[in-house]
């Protein structure tokens, strides 16, 4: 459910956001495919966009569902590239892609989150793993781990593992994040 997520701030090597207002999937109805939306929900709430209120999440995701629904596959694969950033736009906040461990460092640095899509485990089939993915905030990273809303934290080599998988390939999202393309 919605709220303040702290990241990795208790270690003294953290980089990036203090604490960001997180949506998670289960803020909205489409829990098995709005995680897009609730990555949007959460960029654009820090962005200014929306007020971070939890009481107000499940009115912010369901108007993100609405508007602009899960559209992979007629919504049984989640939320495409193009839908996070219509849903960026239609709010104020343009997004430009981002390349790269560095220049995913450079932005947390700065104290800019960046939407990314990982390759995750899309459950089992006849002993077969289903491919998957997930849409989260990247707000902030240490030595060892990146932090991510709608998903905790990930060790480094887990993170670009996942950035390499084949979902983020199918939607020109490996090794990339969509960040903020000026103070909106």
């Amino acid at each position: 459910m919605a709220g303040q997520f702290a990241g990795g701030v208790k270690r003294t090597d953290y980089c990036g956001v203090s604490s960001i207002f997180e949506y998670t999937n289960d803020d909205g109805t489409l829990c098995n495919t709005n995680c897009g939306q609730a990555a949007a929900a959460t960029f654009l709430t820090y962005h200014g966009k929306f007020a971070p209120l939890a009481g107000d999440a499940a009115q912010v995701m369901r108007r993100l569902e609405k508007c602009f629904p899960p559209d992979n596959l007629f919504g049984l694969f989640g939320t495409s590239r193009r839908c996070v950033e219509r849903i960026c736009k239609a709010h104020g906040v343009s997004v430009q892609p981002i390349a790269g461990r560095a220049a995913l460092c450079a932005r947390l640095r700065r104290g800019q989150p960046v939407i990314v899509m990982l390759g995750v485990s899309g459950g089992n089939f006849w002993n077969w793993d289903l491919p998957g993915g997930h849409w989260m905030v990247a707000c902030g990273f240490d030595a060892e781990h990146v932090y991510l809303t709608n998903w905790g934290h990930m060790t480094w080599q887990e993170f670009e593992a996942g950035w390499q998988k084949l979902v983020p390939r199918m939607i020109n999202m490996h090794g990339k994040g969509l960040a903020a393309s000026s103070n909106p």
